[in-house]
């Protein structure tokens, strides 16, 4: 096992060499990126010799991070799964919730740096969904950090913004220091990006609106670095703010965070920071028309990085030379410089084109999905509803729109055992319109539906919404009326008799003059209609005995003249 907490590490014990590397390992304690993954393996395999699980899955997360500062985005993604899995462990993965979406979100940039968008969206989705709709502010801003990133990789800068944006806006301000840092960070970073993409090809008035959003996003990282020291943001946030700054063209003021931030990166050995920051630079001197050593710089530059460049750097190295060598008139030169940049601006477009078209296709397969999903959602919800419709259908009379003789069944069923329980009366009514075969034969058959239409309206209007109505059949309507007594029942019920003897609405009584010859009582005008009821009250709670009793009732106020009510005693 190295040892490389210091000389004298072998003479501490166990535990204070753990401390002692697990504090070297720490990516927000400055160590240089090749010494903090030195300092996480050793403190993994401590952890491990001590049953540590704790400060093993905390050095497992801190060793990504660490090479993802190296540049070493392939094994990243070796090691990730693995340490990922540690820190779901059970026995920490309540302690250590935050350094799970911490590893995650460094897996989401590996991934996205190295063209790996299933896995990096992947895992973008799932820090979404450990935030949760009412998760915490911090976890929120650190998934959309995540999927701002890949957006921004795979070439839509635009849908990157209005995820920073709307996150920022939904929990900026509650969110705690460090998560509020990096957000607002990436957000004048990605800013930074849009401004490359759009520069000569978009409305000045916008590149102007997109370089000041940058501009307000790092100068509130940059406030916020006070709270929340961290020396790798301490280099990018300087060193972005001071490329804003270039590009507003407020060269002086730039220049002194360029240079701390440069230093800050060859101190802490960042070297993929040191080498964009020295394409700014190489853009500081083309500003300041200082071709020559503009182009000096990108041309070691491109030397020192090689083939290990990252590519949106190579593309920033080689279009900084191609216009210093067009100040300096080296035409040629210049030309090699844009055939590089053109092919490399060339694979970036195809890779990010695919990309965008493989999240196109998922998306179109999931929206299919769900689509389908949908459908027969809506299918057994409108299945449903026909079966609702049609078993209402069942009990529901066509023409007057009441309740038929299955509803009644169904109804008394469960409404008469209720009643009996609870000790409380129950009357039922059966009414009959008076000669209404005398109305069907003079008048039609059409103004005698119409009278069956215009009584059960009158019914609903003069009924409280408990109480059951219903066309028990021909002319005959019945009607439960729970909760009243036979001498409240009888006095409701003579009052609706007389209403509906002085309705005038039932039909033109002159739509058959020839009625007229046939009776007399018929003539033209009003039609008038009267009723007759019979009316029965539990006990018995029972409904075949209740329409007996009222039927005998109904059958004796026919036979004393009609358009009257009678009870049993």
């Amino acid at each position: 096992m190295p040892a490389i907490c210091g000389d004298d590490t072998h003479s501490f014990r166990d535990e204070e060499r753990l401390v002692a590397c697990m504090a070297l390992a720490d990516p927000s304690g400055g160590s240089p990126p090749a010494k903090g993954h030195q300092a996480a393996l050793e403190a993994m395999a401590l952890a491990e010799q001590l049953t540590r699980p704790l400060e093993r899955a905390r050095a497992g997360g801190w060793l990504c991070a660490q090479l993802l500062r190296m540049g070493l985005h392939a094994e990243v993604l070796k090691e990730a799964p693995t340490q990922l899995g540690l820190l779901s462990a059970p026995s920490v993965a309540l302690a250590l919730g935050q350094d799970k979406r911490e590893l995650m979100r460094v897996l989401t940039l590996s991934a996205s740096e190295i063209g790996d968008f299933d896995l990096a969206l992947d895992t973008a989705h799932e820090l979404v969904r450990l935030a949760g709709p009412l998760g915490d502010a911090g976890a929120s801003l650190e998934a959309a950090y995540a999927l701002a990133v890949c957006f921004e990789r795979m070439g839509d800068s635009w849908q990157a913004t209005s995820v920073v944006s709307r996150a920022l806006e939904m929990h900026g301000h509650s969110a705690p220091g460090r998560p509020l840092l990096i957000t607002q960070s990436l957000l004048c970073a990605i800013s930074i990006g849009l401004f490359h993409r759009l520069n000569g090809a978009a409305e000045p008035a916008e590149v102007r609106h997109v370089l000041a959003r940058a501009r307000q996003a790092g100068e509130q990282a940059l406030a916020l670095l006070q709270l929340v020291p961290d020396p790798v943001y301490d280099v990018t946030i300087h060193g972005n703010l001071a490329e804003v700054l270039l590009h507003q063209g407020a060269l002086d003021a730039a220049a002194p965070l360029l240079q701390r931030a440069r230093a800050g990166a060859a101190e802490r050995g960042l070297k993929s920071h040191a080498w964009r920051l020295q394409t700014t630079l190489a853009d500081w001197h083309l500003a300041k028309i200082e071709p020559s050593l503009a182009l000096d710089l990108m041309s070691q530059l491109l030397q020192d990085m090689g083939k290990a460049a990252p590519q949106h750097t190579a593309i920033r190295a080689h279009h900084a030379a191609y216009r210093a060598c067009r100040l300096l008139g080296r035409l040629e030169d210049g030309m090699q410089h844009f055939e590089q940049l053109e092919s490399l601006e060339r694979r970036r477009a195809i890779r990010q084109l695919r990309a965008q078209s493989e999240l196109f296709v998922t998306r179109t397969e999931v929206q299919h999905a769900q689509w389908q999903a949908e459908q027969a959602r809506m299918d057994a919800q409108n299945q449903r509803s026909l079966a609702s419709e049609f078993a209402e259908s069942a009990e529901r009379d066509p023409l007057t729109g009441l309740g038929n003789r299955r509803q009644f069944d169904r109804v008394c069923a469960e409404l008469l055992p209720a009643l009996k329980r609870e000790g409380r009366p129950v009357v039922l009514a059966l009414i009959d319109i008076d000669h209404f075969k005398k109305i069907n034969d003079l008048h039609g058959h059409a103004v005698g539906d119409r009278v069956l239409v215009a009584l059960a309206q009158l019914l609903r209007e003069n009924m409280r919404s408990r109480d059951v109505i219903v066309r028990h059949g021909g002319e005959e309507f019945v009607l439960v009326l729970p909760g009243m007594t036979l001498v409240q029942a009888a006095e409701v019920c003579d009052r609706l008799r007389e209403r509906v003897a002085a309705y005038s609405g039932f039909a033109d009584g002159g739509a058959n003059r020839s009625a007229e010859a046939c009776d007399p009582s018929f003539a033209a005008g009003p039609l008038r209609v009267t009723i007759s009821l019979g009316l029965a009250a539990a006990e018995p709670y029972d409904a075949v005995q209740l329409l007996q009793s009222a039927d005998v009732q109904l059958y004796r106020a026919k036979r004393e003249g009609r358009n009257r009510l009678c009870t049993a005693d």
